[in-house]
């Protein structure tokens, strides 16, 4: 899977992308924030679904429904997801 390209507001907010060993997460920190952690997931219909995390083994926070029909949108929907229930 390609890793997601941050959005250009990401980066304004010095935050920091890091991949978690052992899967398809990514480890999202930024100063005055709480971590949070997205993937996305291949649904039944082939499309992709967001999902953020607060804690990386806790249980799944926001998840999309599976529309994205390719990984790019749907990294993009994963980062949406951490701005409306982090950053916001």
């Amino acid at each position: 899977m390609n890793p997601p390209v941050p959005p250009y507001w990401f980066t304004q907010r010095q935050a920091k992308l890091t991949p978690v060993e052992g899967g398809d997460w990514y480890r999202l920190t930024a100063p005055n924030q709480e971590e949070a952690y997205i993937t996305v997931r291949q649904g039944e219909n082939g499309c992709y679904a967001a999902v953020l995390r607060r804690a990386a083994d806790g249980p799944d926070t926001a998840v999309t429904e599976p529309i994205y029909d390719n990984l790019p949108d749907a990294w993009g929907a994963a980062f949406e997801l951490y701005r409306r229930e982090v950053v916001v």
